[in-house]
């Protein structure tokens, strides 16, 4: 296996941007290649709203700057897309290494053979073609919001896109869908490795100190993918800000959206991790039986050598009943119960949380200016 083996690395735009020397999974490119879409995509749109007096609200019921769905998808979203393959990709990387030393050397090929396969799919240019005809295909099936249709704004004119809608229409929105679609791409390779990983033969222990007998790693991993819930609840909460704002919807109306969003998004991304669950259970269970008979048979040894009691064909873990071995013992069982049976820690949970309901905070502006409520959190924590 590649040392650098990455399910970020590979496909058609890999392929394309690295042989421009550019290549976007790169943390020195990445912020340039962000900085080139936001010219090409965001730019003609403010020059050309600029130019039809849309900019600010001239003649317009939601001018451009009052659009918090763009500014939420195009400078946010958008470039937090590009910025965080980089950092996905040395996650990736490094615990993809660190997998192969887990799986038993009988199950060696088998991994292997999985490898290739997923190699096979992150390099083959036909699903990043067909997820390109699909972001150009959103043009003509995507819904828009119901303020479009019954407001005027900087995008239409009655039916008719305006310059500045059109040129989001056809270089804005298919750049963006082609971004969103490229991650779940990844996400869904990552989550067959997951599926392949979870029916090996693995050295796992579950006495290991990371608490998950040996891949609490694998939400390291996992957090490559924190990127795909933040931009989900910036969509959102765009959406929503611009309901509030625009079409009179208060805020308290959209909490069973909001709550059920957040929900559903931090259920989707842990999900998969509950593959490996059957065997962290299976390991646990079995580990505890197999210390629980070793304690027995150690502290029969202890007390019949320091109590004088009677023992029966123990098998101790040493000869004498040496108490820094029943102390020893007695922190590998605690720690064996203890043990979580799904592999994400929780470092990494309040990650995936704050991710998901970060984007959705600036919702409260709306119903409560910045200087009040700085006022309120001063005055409880004075």
């Amino acid at each position: 296996m590649d040392e650098r083996y990455s399910l970020m690395r590979g496909g058609l735009l890999y392929r394309l941007s690295h042989a421009g020397g550019a290549a976007w999974t790169e943390r020195p490119y990445a912020p340039w290649v962000a900085f080139a879409l936001l010219m090409v995509v965001l730019v003609p749109v403010i020059v050309l709203c600029a130019m039809d007096r849309r900019l600010l609200g001239d003649g317009v019921a939601v001018p451009l700057v009052r659009d918090y769905t763009v500014w939420a998808r195009f400078l946010v979203a958008m470039p937090a897309l590009v910025l965080a393959a980089p950092l996905g990709d040395e996650r990736m990387w490094r615990s993809l290494s660190h997998l192969r030393n887990l799986v038993q050397p009988d199950d060696e090929a088998n991994f292997e053979r999985a490898l290739a396969k997923l190699r096979r799919w992150r390099d083959s240019p036909w699903p990043e073609l067909v997820l390109f005809a699909i972001a150009i295909g959103g043009v003509f099936a995507a819904p828009t919001l119901p303020l479009y249709d019954h407001a005027t704004s900087w995008r239409n004119e009655g039916a008719q896109l305006t310059p500045a809608g059109l040129w989001l229409s056809w270089v804005g929105f298919p750049v963006f869908r082609f971004l969103v679609l490229l991650w779940l791409w990844r996400f869904l390779l990552w989550v067959c490795l997951i599926a392949r990983f979870s029916r090996l033969d693995l050295a796992l222990h579950a006495a290991h100190p990371d608490g998950c007998g040996g891949v609490g790693f694998l939400g390291y991993a996992h957090a490559s993918f924190l990127v795909m819930p933040f931009v989900g609840g910036l969509l959102v909460a765009g959406s929503c800000a611009v309901e509030v704002e625009h079409l009179g919807v208060r805020l308290s109306s959209l909490h069973l959206l909001l709550g059920g969003y957040a929900v559903f998004a931090i259920g989707i991304m842990l999900a998969p991790l509950l593959l490996l669950t059957p065997k962290l259970a299976a390991l646990k269970r079995n580990s505890l039986l197999a210390y629980g008979a070793l304690g027995t048979d150690t502290s029969e040894e202890f007390e019949n050598r320091w109590l004088g009691r009677a023992r029966r064909a123990a098998a101790p873990i040493l000869d004498g009943g040496d108490p820094s071995a029943l102390a020893d013992l007695t922190a590998v069982y605690a720690t064996a119960s203890r043990m979580g049976t799904v592999p994400v820690q929780r470092w990494i949970l309040l990650q995936f949380i704050g991710a998901t309901l970060l984007p959705l905070s600036p919702l409260l502006l709306l119903v409560m200016p910045l200087d009040e409520l700085l006022q309120k959190l001063f005055s409880m924590l004075v």
